[in-house]
Parts: structure tokens; C-alpha cells; sequence
């Protein structure tokens, strides 16, 4: 997909869903790009962020936040033995970085659901619509759960593709520590 190897669980989504939105129209948590016989947004979101740096050079674009500059991929050099891919987070508003997520997509979808659970009771949710915490940066604990991605970061296998600030230096270590 894109010049990359496709990952195989989002191959298995892609087959039977062919997109999706999770969330609704304005305030949802997930777009999945459309994919058809006549368009594959999979191909035009990564492409048209195609260029030299990271992210871009080393991901594949599948779905974003509605509204917001930010966007989920799977990073194909990262794939295990079974070609699963991990998945990253990125935001290309001002500063651009990138939070990795999960160590495979059905780990993704385990902690969007489990973090869609935590916003459902949220107070600032339940008032407005609009959550007080949001997926991946304000929950750490949750995205640790993925022990498999903890050893990754530990490691350094993301250590190229992130350029985090201090805040996110925070974030990172508090994924390891949980």
C-alpha cells in the first residue's frame, strides 16, 4: 500500500469495512480513510504527505481525528515475524510529533475502545459531548497496557521517527513506568 507491505489485520478491516467513521460527524474519535474500487484514501492521505522526513517516509496513513491535523498509521519496518505493523500517532498542526501507539492495529482497536469506555463516563463528555481527556496524550497508563509496545519504545525501535518535546518526554516516560 503506498510502496509499503500492507499490515494484514488492517487488510481484514479494510476488506469488510472499506472505511468507517467511529464517533459521529464533527466530534468523533476515528475516520477511517475510504477505500474502493474508485478511490483508496489509504494511497492519497500517505502520498500526499510523502516527502523525506519523518513520519511521512516511513508510515502509512490510515485513518485521523475529524477537525484536527491529526492522523493514525502503521509503520511497515516495524512489522513483526507475522507482518504485523505498529501503530503511531501524529499531529502535523505546529509541532509536529509522534506517539507511538500500539504495538499492532488490534492493539489500537483494544485501546480505542477501552479509552471510548473511560470518555462515555467522562464528566466534560457527558456535559457537552466534548471529552476532558483525550486518546493517545492523556492516557499514558492505558497505552502501556501494550507491554509488547513498551518494550519497543524501551528498546528505541521508534527512536527514529519521534522528535517529542518536553511534555512528551513526560508522556513517554510515564508509558514506560506504568
Amino acid at each position: 500500500m503506498a510502496g509499503h507491505p500492507f499490515d494484514p489485520v488492517l487488510a481484514a478491516v479494510y476488506k469488510r469495512l472499506g472505511g468507517a467513521r467511529f464517533g459521529g460527524e464533527h466530534h468523533g474519535e476515528l475516520f477511517l480513510d475510504h477505500v474502493d474500487d474508485q478511490v483508496n484514501g489509504i494511497v492519497l492521505t500517505t502520498e500526499g504527505f510523502r516527502d523525506e522526513e519523518e513520519p511521512f517516509h516511513s508510515s502509512v496513513t490510515f485513518g485521523r481525528i475529524p477537525g484536527l491535523a491529526a492522523y493514525y498509521a502503521v509503520v511497515p519496518r516495524l512489522a513483526d515475524e507475522q507482518g504485523r505493523q505498529p501503530v503511531i500517532y501524529f499531529e502535523t498542526y505546529m509541532d509536529r510529533y509522534v506517539l507511538p501507539v500500539a504495538s499492532d492495529v488490534d492493539r489500537f482497536f483494544d485501546a480505542l475502545s477501552r479509552y471510548i469506555d473511560i470518555m462515555v463516563v467522562d464528566e466534560g463528555y457527558r456535559a457537552d459531548g466534548v471529552p476532558d481527556i483525550f486518546f493517545p496524550s492523556r492516557v499514558p497508563e492505558l497505552i502501556a497496557r501494550d507491554r509488547r509496545l513498551v518494550e519497543m519504545i524501551t528498546t528505541g525501535r521508534f527512536d527514529f521517527i519521534m522528535n517529542l518535546g518536553d511534555e512528551y518526554q513526560d508522556w513517554l516516560a510515564r508509558v514506560k513506568s506504568a
